[in-house]
């Protein structure tokens, strides 16, 4: 009889809801970690490329004397690099976005603990989503002015500044190139920096907009 009365429970009430919980969260909580190790490998990657083209054209500066030949392969090693950059950069928002949906599930998830164990409530700080700060930080929250300067924090915006002086020194080698005066150099070194930045926030923005309808859990 017991046997019987064990099989007839169903929903949260099934003994097995809760190894099938348990095995759901594990699986989320396996793939944020391969997303950070992937997004911090490929910073890294990105980062180190970086370094070493900043390092060759110095030595290449101090060899051809600032010479046009230094301008040239300066401005074919950032392209590389800006290239890189820019996959980069594309790959941390796919990975911020996926993060932010595994940590919906989990949120997901504590609520079905609450309604097994309600007893449990005051000991899951994230089982609300409700209780954050209107104006925290969390991960695929809509950006908000308030919380612009925490965003400059994270890794993907670490990636578009570096995109933004790369695309702008790009535009400065190639004014140079053409023989243009030091203030032209400038301006346009300055203004396709500010324009890259803002095209990166764009995008950013526009792909989590794209992809908010995909955000409820089914």
């Amino acid at each position: 009889m017991d046997g019987d009365a064990e099989r007839s429970k169903s929903g949260l009430d099934d003994p097995r809801a809760v190894d099938i919980l348990t095995t759901e969260h594990w699986s989320l909580l396996s793939t944020r970690s391969v997303g950070y190790e992937e997004m911090f490998g490929r910073t890294t990657i990105f980062v180190a490329i970086l370094s070493g083209i900043v390092i060759a054209l110095a030595l290449l500066a101090q060899a051809t004397h600032f010479g046009r030949e230094t301008l040239l392969i300066a401005l074919l090693l950032m392209a590389v690099a800006l290239f890189i950059g820019l996959t980069t950069f594309v790959r941390c928002v796919v990975i911020n976005l996926e993060d932010a949906r595994c940590v919906a599930g989990m949120t997901l998830l504590r609520r079905a603990y609450l309604q097994i164990v309600p007893e449990l409530e005051p000991f899951l700080l994230a089982a609300d989503p409700l209780a954050q700060a209107p104006r925290a930080l969390a991960h695929g929250t809509h950006q908000r002015f308030g919380n612009l300067v925490k965003s400059l924090t994270t890794t993907s915006s670490v990636v578009a500044t570096l995109n933004s002086v790369l695309a702008g020194s790009l535009a400065s080698d190639g004014c140079a190139l053409l023989h243009q005066t030091l203030l032209v150099v400038i301006l346009a070194g300055a203004a396709v920096s500010i324009a890259s930045a803002l095209l990166h926030v764009s995008y950013a923005a526009r792909f989590r907009e794209r992809q908010r309808p995909m955000d409820t859990p089914r």
